[in-house]
């Protein structure tokens, strides 16, 4: 039995009926009037109103007729992914990247950097303003009209700063959100990065945005960092100030180093990309400084030191998804980030054989892990983030010619 605490005015009936039909052509590409009626249970005058108000604010095109049902010839519409977009930008511990993404999500443009060590992070984030201006600039045929942001956690959105980043001092002094909204006088969307790569995943589930699902999609970011992204009835679980899932600072060993962060045997000391070359360094030693792509290397290259401390490291993440699972009660789990790509197959096994050993038999059974395969996840998402509000507040963007001016 549902309970009705506040009402349903036409104009919030209008505002979900334009992010329902506007999600339906994101997801069928390309679909005719009265396909869209069906697929939404709504009448198809209401449709075709809808789609007028699309047509004149240049959101969609038609393009043309296709076969409908039963073999009639209808005009096509479709999201107009030429004429606008959104800027993504993912900040990470040693590196940057920033690219342009259409409305369906694709990525049109990007350009990745590695961080110079001899930077501050406000010189660093100048960079990146600096470099996106550049980046809009060349589109100069599409009207970017958003920007998201992945940002290491924890960020707090009720501060709109990340108040830690590990093994870069400084972010904490720098408000993301309000100095690119002020540089670019366009809306600005930050997201913790692990919950950035679960909106990706979220995205191409084939599940609309607003079906009232009481599964739980869980990804978990094994990169420099190590975070949880926990979406829920098709949104993003945040907590009070939005560090919910930050999986990273849980305990795995309770005697365990102390972390920058004020906690003892963190779990990202122990599975991070980071945690994991500093494994190498030490072990191998002899004077050499091996990257994390070196590390890389030697393990596809089959050296055996090198592998057996990558496979730990799975280990070691696995005992963060089993805390995962008993606290969630997830039906996916993804795993993305840096560490997912050195060699997917191998570490999914690991994972997944250390998960079901320390899980009960019924709880595992109804969790199913995978590798994700989405390339630059953090970015996407954080386009995608942008993209989600552009297609919840379709008027405040479009409507009586209101729509936001970049002027960089």
């Amino acid at each position: 039995m549902y309970t009705i605490d506040r009402g349903i005015n036409q104009e919030r009936v209008q505002k979900m009926n334009r992010t329902l039909i506007i999600n339906l052509l994101r997801k069928e590409g390309v679909c005719a009037r009265a396909r869209l009626a069906k697929l939404s249970n709504l009448e198809q005058a209401t449709v075709t109103n809808i789609i007028n108000d699309f047509l004149e604010w240049g959101l969609v095109q038609e393009i043309g007729f296709i076969s409908g049902d039963k073999g009639r010839r209808s005009i096509g519409i479709s999201i107009n992914n030429e004429g606008f977009g959104v800027l993504g930008i993912q900040l990470a511990r040693k590196n940057y990247k920033i690219g342009i993404f259409n409305f369906s999500g694709k990525q049109v443009s990007m350009r990745e950097e590695e961080l110079d060590r001899t930077l501050s992070p406000r010189e660093v984030f100048e960079k990146v303003i600096q470099e996106a201006k550049e980046m809009i600039k060349m589109a100069v045929d599409r009207k970017i009209i958003a920007i998201g942001v992945a940002v290491p956690g924890p960020y707090n959105i009720k501060r709109g700063r990340i108040e830690l980043m590990t093994e870069s001092v400084g972010w904490e002094h720098i408000s993301i959100k309000e100095e690119l909204g002020k540089k670019f006088h366009l809306p600005v969307f930050v997201e913790n990065d692990a919950n950035s790569g679960a909106l990706v995943h979220h995205w191409y589930s084939g599940k609309c945005p607003s079906d009232n699902s009481d599964e739980v999609l869980v990804y978990i970011a094994d990169g420099q960092g190590v975070g949880a992204g926990i979406i829920y009835n098709g949104e993003l679980l945040k907590g009070h100030i939005g560090v919910m899932g930050e999986i990273g600072h849980a305990t795995i060993n309770f005697k365990g180093p102390r972390c920058a962060c004020g906690n003892y045997g963190c779990l990202e000391a122990y599975c991070s990309s980071i945690a994991f070359t500093r494994e190498i360094n030490r072990v191998l030693g002899k004077g050499e400084k091996y990257t994390f792509s070196d590390a890389v290397r030697m393990v596809r290259e089959g050296n055996p030191i090198v592998k057996e401390i990558f496979l730990t490291s799975c280990d070691n993440l696995a005992i963060g998804i089993v805390n995962v699972i008993n606290s969630f009660s997830p039906s996916l789990i993804v795993i993305g980030d840096e560490m997912s790509h050195v060699i997917p197959d191998e570490m999914l096994r690991r994972v997944k054989d250390e998960v079901k050993r320390r899980v009960l038999p019924k709880i595992y059974d109804h969790v199913e892990i995978i590798m994700s395969s989405v390339q630059d996840s953090m970015i996407h998402g954080a386009a995608i983030a942008a993209i989600k509000d552009v297609f919840h507040n379709l008027s405040q963007y479009f409507e009586n010619n209101t729509s936001y001016n970049i002027n960089p």
